[in-house]
């Protein structure tokens, strides 16, 4: 999963070391962080990458799956890159450190329906930071109360895996791709050193 995150790079030390324990948390859930922030655990699109999105017309934002955005010292973009998010249907998560006010035309978006279901604020402490992401960041991987698989994975198996997953499904109206998302779906359940990881 990749995520854009960005923050006020001009903010005081106390937001830096926020903004950056925001960014390992999110490279600890898995996540691929791109950002206007220099910071050693970021990363970045190749310069061939580049060069064919701009070749492409795409815009980056179509490249990651969502946007979240450290707005307790507001950035005159962030209404632009809101919009574009909400254009290209990416979840986003707008942050604001407690006791700190939230811009009421963000407010009033997330009174739209539609709107709502991709704009996400949300006030954070030191203490409640870890929960808030981890959260947003469950709500991107399951979208609208079903998980859609949208990263292809090349696997090469042998032969015999391959006589046992025909043999599993040739009689069923579920594909071998279906069947081993299954599969995995039951192991993440039951794994619970992963569910205590995740929480």
């Amino acid at each position: 999963m990749r995520i854009y995150f960005t923050a006020d790079e001009q903010a005081d030390e106390r937001y830096q070391k926020m903004f950056s324990r925001i960014i390992r948390l999110l490279n600890d859930s898995g996540v691929i962080v791109m950002s206007n922030l220099a910071d050693p655990n970021v990363s970045g699109f190749s310069s061939q990458d580049l060069e064919r999105i701009d070749e492409s017309g795409e815009a980056l934002l179509e490249r990651v799956d969502a946007v979240i955005i450290e707005g307790s010292r507001p950035l005159p973009e962030s209404g632009y890159l809101i919009a574009l998010a909400l254009a290209h249907h990416k979840p986003i998560l707008y942050l604001t450190e407690r006791q700190k006010s939230v811009n009421k035309n963000l407010v009033h978006l997330t009174k739209d329906k539609n709107t709502a279901k991709l704009l996400r604020l949300a006030s954070y402490s030191e203490r409640t930071i870890d929960g808030t992401i981890a959260e947003f960041l469950q709500g991107v991987e399951i979208g609208e109360g079903r998980e859609l698989p949208n990263i292809k994975f090349t696997l090469r198996i042998t032969p015999r895996i391959e006589r046992y997953l025909h043999y599993k499904t040739h009689s069923s109206k579920i594909s071998k791709a279906d069947f081993l998302r299954e599969q995995i779906e039951r192991l993440i359940d039951r794994d619970e050193e992963y569910q205590k990881y995740n929480k």
